[in-house]
């Protein structure tokens, strides 16, 4: 595969669509030809001003911040973070949460390809792919298994996508969190997130340690995981109060899910949701197929 790397005067020139196909090529090249993942020990090192910095930031945006529940089992492992997804600033509230420096798995990344926040994750460590590509995607879980080979840790989001259901705790998963836990020998740290207006609340749930799972299936483990992430999201729906919930129930299915989309700083609508979903073939969620028949033409 023939590759010709740009300077970044020749990228700046560059749209969304070609940074994207770019960066692509670029991810494949470096795998294809043995280009290991590097610095690690300097990420772990700049994670905790990446922290600090996005914890001014979100002062400056006036959000709060709670963690109602920490659970987590000191290890000297590999962790996967695995957190439920609603989308605009969980991202930036989970790391403000965890603490612990993480790559971020993070699919559909080019939103942030000529914005300062790409900058922020580089230096962080992240491992971008595109969800609609088939290698990309493999690349993706290659590489995430390196980080953790490697003694480093990963923030995934196993839904792999926002959580525009307002009755669903959490929406099935994707397999690739299990599996790569599986391989690797990782901890999985169930996390929940939920936010009401500009105040987020997280809770962490206690280690799921792999390595004591004896002849455990990726699928077992999957629905385990699931589980422990609606327990996570339960133990903040339980933590407000309920005139504050109901606030939810009491709003139309479109303003819920327009104040996500509305969150998000990129072009990210409710039809890239439901592509980006995961969709058991066996299993039929009523809410899903509300959405589909609604959006899908």
């Amino acid at each position: 595969m023939k590759f010709k790397k740009k300077n970044l005067l020749q990228l700046r020139k560059m749209s969304i669509d070609e940074l994207s196909a770019y960066y692509m090529k670029e991810r494949k090249y470096k795998f294809e030809n043995g280009v290991p993942i590097k610095n690690i020990g300097f990420r772990n090192r700049f994670h905790s001003l990446l922290v600090l910095i996005i914890k001014i930031d979100r002062l400056l945006a006036k959000e709060t911040l709670t963690i109602i529940n920490d659970d987590r089992i000191k290890t000297k492992n590999s962790k996967i973070y695995a957190c439920t997804h609603i989308g605009g600033n969980d991202i930036q509230r989970t790391f403000e949460a965890i603490k612990e420096p993480a790559y971020l798995f993070l699919g559909d990344p080019k939103g942030i390809y000529q914005d300062v926040s790409g900058l922020l994750l580089f230096l962080n460590g992240y491992i971008p792919f595109e969800t609609n590509n088939k290698v990309d995607r493999k690349i993706a879980t290659k590489r995430s298994i390196e980080v953790l080979n490697n003694g480093g840790n990963l923030l995934i989001y196993p839904e792999g996508a926002w959580n525009i259901t307002p009755n669903l705790p959490v929406m099935k998963l994707y397999d690739g969190t299990a599996s790569m836990a599986l391989e690797t020998g990782a901890d999985i740290i169930p996390i929940g997130i939920e936010q009401y207006d500009n105040d987020f609340f997280v809770s962490i749930g206690e280690n799921i340690v792999t390595r004591e799972l004896t002849g455990i299936k990726v699928k077992e483990l999957t629905l385990l995981l699931r589980d422990e992430m609606a327990t996570q999201k339960w133990n903040i729906w339980d933590y407000r109060p309920i005139e504050k919930r109901n606030i939810v129930a009491q709003t139309s299915l479109e303003k819920f899910q327009q104040e996500i989309i509305d969150r998000c700083e990129y072009d990210f609508n409710i039809q890239d949701v439901l592509d980006t979903m995961y969709k058991d073939p066996s299993i039929v969620n009523p809410e899903e197929v509300k959405l589909q028949n609604k959006y899908v033409k």
